[in-house]
């Protein structure tokens, strides 16, 4: 599909910033690029697994997510692994390994266990460094190239979703930094990049964007955005993910940090000075999907700064999401909702962090 569609080319050569391989680009691989699609199915056959495949191979979709229910034996997850990366071996196998209860390449799985980012703080840097290099190694030869980790969020006793699960290295930004830069670093190493979560702090949170809408205005402090600072200043920041959460001293309209341009353009980027990539958390939580359409949601995260999406199409799967995905972009496009240069900005972003994590 082309936008207009000679008005997507016409717009490519007016953008003389875009780099090369955008300007040849069709709406279609420009949208598919930013797209990571979830899929039904725990095993290589599953008719989910080969309908992804297909989007993958034609560069409908830039990669896989798997998810708890993909993840059930370590011969269904290697086997999905292995037909994915066959029909686009340059697309991002994502997964959530943080460790602990956050953790789908399980022990049962004949996986190392990676004790709680709690735990780990206990043991001391030095102590869990190996044990982030050793789950770098397992990702990287189950072939993953993305990890939804580490979590940067402080704990803050009696929080729901980061201190209930020990998921937090802890109160202190300067910590909870140095074992998150230990943890990218070591998964770089093996070329796995890490989506750095949930900006720009969920700690105090007092609800789970899993079930609706959280809103952090009234308890979210500044500290809580210091450890992604620290991060960037150090230059091992190269993905972030926003939170669906909702904080209107950042955003007085309300919309959720996904949707959030005055967040994610204002404050990550502008005020902290943020060069990489932007990813968003699943935009079929219900944080999102009981407020927003699947249109708007795509649409309007790509609008507020988002790189790459991602989208588990599972509850409600729709085979046809790639192709919707291109035709809502590019009305967007057309009617001044999103803008090109948004799109070829978002695809230079990927494009650079495949270079920084893999060295390509």
């Amino acid at each position: 599909m082309m936008i207009s569609r000679r008005g997507l080319m016409a717009g490519m050569a007016a953008l003389c910033t875009a780099p090369a391989f955008a300007a040849q680009a069709s709406l279609d691989a420009l949208v598919g690029n930013c797209l990571i699609l979830g899929f039904l199915g725990d095993h290589a056959q599953a008719e989910g697994a080969a309908r992804l495949e297909a989007d993958l191979a034609a560069g409908r979709v830039g990669g896989a997510l798997f998810l708890r229910h993909n993840a059930r034996s370590r011969d269904g997850v290697l086997g999905l692994s292995e037909r994915f990366q066959s029909a686009a071996p340059n697309a991002w196998l994502a997964i959530d390994q943080e460790g602990g209860f956050v953790q789908r390449l399980t022990d049962e799985m004949g996986f190392t266990d990676i004790p709680t980012a709690e735990a780990l703080a206990e043991m001391g840097l030095d102590a869990a460094r190996p044990v982030f290099a050793q789950a770098a190694r397992e990702l990287a030869q189950s072939g993953f190239s993305m990890n939804l980790a580490p979590v940067a969020d402080l704990r803050h006793e009696g929080n729901q979703v980061i201190d209930r699960w020990a998921r937090a290295f802890g109160d202190d930004p300067d910590t909870v930094a140095a074992f998150c830069g230990a943890f990218i670093e070591e998964m770089e190493a093996e070329g796995v990049a890490c989506a750095i979560k949930h900006f720009p702090g969920h700690g105090r949170s007092q609800g789970d964007s899993h079930d609706g809408f959280v809103d952090i205005s009234q308890t979210w402090g500044e500290v809580e955005a210091a450890p992604f600072e620290r991060l960037i200043e150090q230059d091992k920041a190269h993905l972030i993910m926003g939170g669906h959460l909702i904080n209107r001293r950042l955003d007085p309209s309300g919309r959720p940090v996904t949707l959030s341009r005055p967040v994610l353009q204002g404050l990550l980027r502008e005020q902290m000075g943020y060069r990489g990539a932007v990813i968003t958390d699943d935009l079929d939580m219900g944080a999102i999907r009981n407020q927003y359409s699947r249109e708007q949601a795509i649409v309007d995260s790509l609008a507020a700064g988002n790189d790459l999406l991602l989208i588990s199409n599972s509850a409600d799967a729709d085979p046809d999401l790639p192709r919707r995905a291109v035709d809502w972009v590019g009305q967007a496009i057309e009617d001044g909702r999103l803008s090109l240069e948004r799109l070829v900005d978002a695809n230079a972003r990927i494009a650079a962090l495949k270079t920084q994590v893999r060295r390509a």
